[in-house]
């Protein structure tokens, strides 16, 4: 069963030596408002403001085209509620992931990492509202975006062969770097955002978002995981790399899954593409 292989994977990943970070109280607190149904703008900007490194993040977010805001935002309360307080949450969670796996002897590999699954997630906004899905919710679908590689910031700390490949001049052959390692980085991933108790939506998706046959899986997560490699086929697009995965399986793959036959899912690339690079 999936279970008991999954299982096997965990504590052999374990045994290695991998340590996932414990949510630090920043987190703790955020948590506490995201539950808080009274809580807005202004009780969030209170807790991001008192990080310089988050508010800078929460205020280029908010400035960037996907909103497509006309004037400069003045405060990190006008900030989070052009955000909305979920995708502020799911930025300020990625940003504390960022920092507590800060280490200068991986800064490059890290930074690689991080400003692709940060624009993957910008991607993942303009594609949602552009096609104008129903039954993926917005700040699940930015939150996977953020998130869904997480597993290999700590495979970078941990294994060389991954912070090599991930300082080279192209992105690498992830599957590859996990079966030579006998490790699994969604897997590991899926560790990351249960300890960080994201929702079990976008956990589950983090897990699954290289499954290409649906199987078992919830439509939810289904859905969202073709949501998420459509939109690293925009991030590829863009950046002129080849994308095998999407022309062999995914474009099919993500058409079945979210409705769409071949013309529109042309038309939906196509008008998504057009806004420009992220």
């Amino acid at each position: 069963m999936r279970e008991d292989r999954d299982e096997a994977l965990i504590q052999a990943v374990l045994a290695s030596g991998i340590h996932i970070p414990p949510m630090p109280d920043s987190l703790l607190q955020l948590q506490r408002l995201s539950s808080d149904e009274q809580a807005g703008p202004r009780q969030f900007a209170r807790l991001i403001e008192q990080d310089g490194a988050l508010s800078g993040a929460v205020f280029r977010l908010a400035g960037s085209p996907v909103f497509g805001l006309r004037a400069r935002v003045a405060s990190v309360e006008a900030a989070v509620a052009v955000l909305g307080v979920r995708n502020t949450a799911a930025l300020v969670r990625n940003e504390t992931l960022r920092s507590a796996l800060h280490g200068p002897a991986h800064a490059q590999a890290l930074e690689t990492l991080w400003n692709r699954t940060g624009a993957i997630a910008e991607w993942m906004l303009r594609a949602h509202r552009q096609g104008r899905l129903r039954g993926i919710c917005q700040d699940h679908a930015f939150t996977l975006g953020l998130f869904h590689d997480c597993g290999l910031a700590l495979l970078i700390k941990r294994f060389h062969d991954y912070a090599r490949a991930l300082t080279g001049a192209s992105w690498p052959d992830i599957a590859a770097l996990d079966h030579a390692n006998h490790t699994h980085h969604a897997l590991v991933g899926q560790m990351v955002a249960r300890n960080w108790q994201l929702d079990a939506i976008v956990v589950a998706a983090v897990r699954h978002h290289h499954q290409l046959d649906a199987g078992e899986l919830p439509d939810a997560v289904a859905r969202l995981c073709a949501l998420l490699n459509f939109a690293t086929h925009l991030h590829h697009r863009t950046l002129g790399i080849e994308d095998d995965a999407w022309e062999t399986g995914w474009r099919v793959e993500c058409g079945q899954r979210l409705g769409f036959d071949d013309a529109e899912m042309a038309e939906w690339e196509m008008e998504t593409a057009a806004l420009g690079p992220v």
